[in-house]
């Protein structure tokens, strides 16, 4: 096939071989990424016979929206390469006394599953005081004006918005981001960044092996048990604020009503301001110490020459 001079392909002609190409781009992209066989199940119950709902999500994404609704709706979006698989794959509701659990089922120990993917996508509204349980093996979580007080989670990102209950939430990898919360949260976590702000109560966060962590606006004591890396970022707390040790990474801390304790730092520098209460760090590693504005006592290792 003769290949033709650039000079002799018309500029109308270019265009229309340019479109093709961004259509063609279009359609693998489609291909690659969407879904090529899925179906959707839709479900219903009154909110009114059930004290507590339990999530078990496999693998997808998991939507949980708080609204002003008598009943509790799912919706799932199950996708996967084959319509064999899409059969195999629901959501089961299961009853007890008090409890609605629903479960995304996707039978991967099954010798006959061979799926290049598969994942159900859940949406769950329900009324905003409804209680809330979550345990997700893989993707992402969202949490919009809901009452959860637990979550269990191995991977994925998990962000929620304006939680309406105390919450303990262990989670092994992915980004944690918090935009509201009432009552004391509780988070252990292992790796991934962790953002919180405007919590009403307590923070409590026993362990969190790597990744930054950035808390702000705290009407209640922050407490961190055993931090291994990252930075830590403290701002505006009511009452006290207290890390029993931190491996390394900087720790900022600026605002707090109440007093500051550090128990002992690996690596990094500690800088803090605006302390109405008293600032103590037991054990300091390496790294300069640097405070300013701390109106009671300040007590800090002595730094040997």
């Amino acid at each position: 096939m003769p290949v033709l001079p650039f000079k002799m392909i018309s500029s109308q002609t270019l265009r229309q071989m340019l479109g093709l190409l961004v259509l063609l781009g279009i359609a693998c992209n489609t291909w690659a990424f969407g879904c090529k066989y899925s179906k959707e199940i839709n479900l219903s119950r009154a909110a009114a016979d059930y004290g507590v709902v339990e999530m078990k999500a496999l693998a997808g994404r998991l939507d949980v929206i708080g609204a002003e609704t008598s009943k509790i709706s799912i919706e799932g979006d199950v996708c996967s390469d084959e319509q064999y698989y899409v059969d195999q794959m629901d959501i089961i509701v299961e009853e007890t006394a008090s409890s609605l659990i629903l479960t995304a089922i996707i039978p991967y120990d099954n010798d006959d599953w061979h799926a290049q993917y598969a994942h159900i996508d859940i949406t769950v509204t329900l009324p905003h005081a409804l209680l809330i349980q979550l345990r997700d093996s893989s993707g992402d979580i969202s949490v919009t004006d809901a009452s959860v007080i637990f979550i269990d989670d191995s991977s994925g990102a998990i962000r929620i918005n304006d939680n309406l209950a105390a919450l303990e939430l262990n989670d092994s990898s992915g980004d944690i981001d918090i935009r509201g919360s009432k009552g004391t949260l509780t988070i252990s976590d292992s790796s991934g960044k962790i953002d919180i702000r405007d919590v009403d109560g307590d923070v409590l966060i026993p362990r969190d092996s790597s990744g930054d962590m950035e808390i702000d606006t705290v009407n209640g004591s922050v407490t961190i048990g055993r931090d291994g890396s990252g930075g830590i970022n403290i701002e505006n707390v009511q009452r006290t604020v207290s890390i029993d040790s931190d491996g390394s990474g900087d720790i900022e801390i600026d605002n707090i009503e109440g007093s500051v304790e550090i128990g002992s730092d690996g690596s990094g520098k500690i800088s803090v301001s605006r302390i109405a209460g008293n600032f103590t760090v037991l054990s300091k590693g390496s790294g300069d110490i640097r405070s300013r504005e701390v109106k009671g006592n300040t007590d800090i290792p002595i730094t040997k020459s």
